[in-house]
């Protein structure tokens, strides 16, 4: 039996998830084939949060910071980018349309391990006409119990991607996309999922990221112990939903990074109390 992936990518499919296939843009088990307006609108999910930071994000951080410093060293004028725990799609299909807009070429590889979640990818990214630059949503899991941007609005089920069809894989086929993106992006997960994946999150990008490729990720943080008062109630509210969760410390993350040879490069305060913290691979 071929060997699996690292801890990270852990396989906790049913019987009934496509197989991993060999290449990357094809991983998914289900894709959109001209689908019909109605099906459409059935599949997408809503995530107000995504919506309102969506803008901030792109504006004060991938456009105006990460995109220009990527494309310095860029040997092949495009940006490939993988975007772990994309939620229902509006980052995936916001971020990928206007940079397009800004002129670049983009590639860009959504994942998550919710079913649902990647129906929705999929159908926004049908909708937009944008197939050509966001590939099929996959369904890599980080950590033992996954992580999901979807816990994050109206849809949370208690563990991220458990039961939903999330797919790992096997070294051979993975083994390609090493060293392979020039960003990876993780929004609104670290705190509303299990330590795990925030461990599975770094691995991974240690794996994927070229030499000097960024690592942007999006959230709450505590730093030196502590946080404003907003997101010290937020803190108590997500441990009493989940014990496992929570606002982490910065410098936690920051020392998991450093394990995956990914160096912290600076954060960005955010509206509404976030952060955008940005790690370089060394």
């Amino acid at each position: 039996m071929a060997k699996l992936l690292s801890s990270f990518f852990i396989l906790q499919a049913t019987s009934s998830a496509a197989a991993f296939l060999p290449k990357f843009p094809r991983l998914t088990p289900l894709l959109f084939n001209k689908m019909s307006s109605s099906s459409q609108i059935a599949a997408i999910l809503e995530s107000p949060s995504a919506e309102r930071n969506k803008g901030p994000i792109y504006d004060m951080v991938l456009g105006s910071k990460v995109f220009p410093t990527l494309m310095e060293n860029n040997d092949n004028n495009k940006i490939r980018v993988l975007e772990l725990a994309a939620g229902c799609g509006v980052h995936s299909t916001y971020f990928a349309s206007t940079a397009l807009a800004d002129g670049m070429s983009i590639e860009w590889h959504p994942s998550d391990p919710d079913l649902e979640a990647r129906l929705s990818i999929d159908a926004r990214v049908e909708r937009d006409n944008l197939a050509d630059s966001i590939r099929p949503a996959n369904g890599w899991i980080l950590g033992k119990a996954g992580g999901t941007a979807c816990n994050d609005g109206h849809r949370d089920k208690g563990d991220a991607g458990a039961n939903n069809s999330g797919v790992g894989g096997i070294e051979a086929d993975y083994s390609q996309y090493h060293n392979y993106f020039d960003l990876v992006t993780c929004i609104n997960m670290i705190h509303i999922a299990p330590w795990e994946a925030t461990v599975g999150l770094f691995e991974c990008a240690g794996k994927t990221l070229r030499k000097g490729g960024i690592l942007l990720c999006y959230g709450p943080y505590k730093i030196g112990g502590t946080a404003v008062e907003s997101n010290l109630n937020f803190d108590r509210s997500l441990k009493s939903r989940d014990s496992r969760w929570g606002v982490r410390n910065l410098e936690d993350v920051i020392e998991v990074a450093k394990k995956e040879g990914l160096t912290f490069d600076s954060y960005i305060e955010m509206p509404a109390n976030n952060l955008s913290v940005l790690f370089r691979k060394d």
